[in-house]
């Protein structure tokens, strides 16, 4: 059985498409745990009669509200199936999404997938969520570090690697985090495949960020976050627990004393593992690249 963990706040306006396109999956044997963030729309009145009409949707409501990835960490623990996926609650699942990941899972803990774009009236738009000639071949941790590119409603799962993730982080992304621990054990594999259509709107809160330009403001602060929970995972090598840590304090030092020297040094020195998918540098084109990330993040701080 596939348990998909699906967290709705507000989601009122696209639920139900959601909803249907997770019931048309040609794998049938399906658990769908949906657990409400105290949504103050018709959100959990919809889900609700979902359930009714189909017995493998079963819903929760929080009392409080937990915020994002408290909430899929709960929705996570609900699951009772083999394998977990994960769904936000404003996208289109294409019907062959969950066999196609559980076929090509092999005995990686974790896969994921790629994505196309659809605006709020099912527009197709131009793109993919990663690029042309993406790949995960060398799955070096370090690559994740300083960016993200797993993205939580393209993933599946088996159970026993939630033991490896959970608890998620107070701060900072969910998905990041989940995608940092299969990297660093090389238990992670990509399918280019697109198997979702991800739902860019005004009123997404990733869109929110972007329109208020909180997102950039936000962006250094969260991969302090990120750094801080990935150097305190309790099975990092003891040298691999040096290096993060080092990045870490180096972009403290950068951000909240005004010192890039650090950061600039870690850069240079670990280019190649830290920005896999930037174009190769050398002596001054890459010292000059690290100065401008670091005054970039600075300026974002």
């Amino acid at each position: 059985m596939v348990s998909i963990a699906l967290c709705t706040y507000n989601g009122e306006k696209y639920i139900s498409q959601q909803l249907d396109s997770i019931l048309r999956q040609t794998h049938r044997n399906l658990e769908i745990i949906i657990v409400d963030d105290c949504s103050t729309d018709n959100t959990f009145n919809i889900v609700k009669r979902y359930s009714v009409l189909d017995s493998r949707i079963k819903c929760f409501k929080n009392e409080v509200n937990i915020g994002f990835n408290k909430n899929f960490e709960k929705a996570i623990q609900l699951t009772t199936g083999d394998y977990i996926a994960i769904s936000d609650q404003d996208d289109i699942w294409l019907p062959g999404k969950v066999e196609l990941l559980l076929n090509n899972i092999g005995d990686n803990w974790l896969i994921f997938s790629n994505s196309s774009f659809i605006d709020e009236n099912n527009k197709v738009k131009a793109g993919k969520m990663l690029w042309k000639g993406f790949d995960l071949a060398d799955r070096n941790y370090r690559r994740i570090l300083l960016s993200n590119f797993i993205t939580g409603h393209n993933l599946l799962f088996k159970r026993e690697f939630a033991n490896y993730f959970l608890p998620l982080p107070k701060h900072g992304f969910y998905d990041w985090w989940i995608g940092f621990v299969a990297l660093y054990h090389k238990k992670i594999t990509f399918l280019d495949k697109t198997t979702t259509q991800y739902r860019i709107h005004d009123h997404s809160v990733m869109q929110q960020r972007i329109i208020s330009g909180q997102e950039e403001q936000e962006k250094a602060k969260t991969i302090d976050h990120m750094l801080t929970a990935f150097a305190s995972y309790e099975r990092l090598r003891k040298s691999d627990k040096i290096f993060i840590t080092q990045l870490k304090n180096a972009y403290k030092k950068n951000i909240f004393y005004k010192n890039a020297i650090p950061l600039i040094k870690v850069i240079f020195n670990n280019y190649t593992d830290l920005f896999t998918n930037e174009k190769i540098r050398k002596g001054l084109s890459l010292f000059n690249f690290a100065l401008k990330y670091a005054r970039k993040v600075r300026k974002y701080a």
